[in-house]
């Protein structure tokens, strides 16, 4: 998608795997200046800034563990530093871990929520400042199809996802004084470094095959979507879940 980003500042936490990179790929190649943020995975983080190595002058590297609350307020002090400003955030960081009700420890559940939700009002919290100085601020929070259809053994990221739609909704009716539009873009299983290892191949086979197109989703399908809702063609649309999924939720 062409859509021209020039002198907007963007963050993607989770930015340097599957979605998040894809996401911010596309914001760079249309002239976004992109904060890409990663929380352990030193080796990942140097691959994506060496992928994006041609728009080097437009990326800002911050390592950030989402689950600690000192380490999301320094990120934000540091965004103000560099840039005085955010146009846009995209929540895309995630943890799933796969544990039936009876296995899942309360640590683990904590933890869970601790990235898939209390960060990402974290992250809102602190944009809200830095976004009011913004001719065009945008919030899109990645979520899931499991936020509206449960899955046996993911407990913790079912509800979490579910929140996180809430979260938008409460956000965008909050936030519209500000001018600040606050959407859910919720993917399928997508075809991801991640789930490539995560699935065999005839497990993916049958997964698609259930889908009605036929196919799973991709990166781009999903990043596609968000770079619309970054932009100004989607000034009306304000705390939706839009789903990406190619029709899965139909059957």
């Amino acid at each position: 998608m062409t859509i021209d980003f020039k002198n907007r500042i963007i963050l993607v936490t989770g930015s340097t795997s599957g979605i998040g990179r894809q996401i911010a790929k596309q914001l760079l190649e249309n002239n976004a200046k992109v904060i890409i943020s990663y929380g352990h995975n030193e080796e990942m983080a140097k691959e994506t800034i060496n992928e994006l190595s041609n728009f080097k002058n437009n990326i800002l590297l911050i390592k950030c563990d989402l689950s600690k609350e000192n380490e999301v307020d320094n990120m934000f002090k540091e965004i103000e530093i560099q840039f005085g400003k955010l146009d846009g955030l995209v929540n895309c960081a995630a943890y799933d871990k796969v544990l039936s009700i009876e296995d899942l420890t309360v640590e683990e559940y904590k933890h869970e929520l601790d990235v898939n939700l209390i960060a990402r009002w974290q992250c809102i919290k602190n944009a809200i400042p830095l976004m009011k100085k913004s001719q065009m601020p945008r919030i899109i929070n990645i979520a899931s199809r499991l936020g509206t259809r449960p899955m046996e053994e993911s407990v913790a990221y079912c509800t979490s996802e579910a929140a996180t739609i809430m979260l938008t909704k409460c956000c965008a009716l909050e936030l519209a004084k500000y001018n600040i539009k606050v959407n859910t873009v919720s993917p399928s299983l997508t075809l991801t470094p991640l789930s490539i290892q995560s699935y065999s191949d005839e497990e993916i086979k049958v997964t698609a095959e259930k889908n009605p197109s036929k196919r799973l989703g991709t990166t781009d399908d999903t990043a596609n979507l968000v770079l619309f809702l970054l932009s100004d063609k989607a000034d009306y649309i304000n705390g939706e879940n839009i789903n990406v999924n190619g029709g899965i939720l139909l059957k």
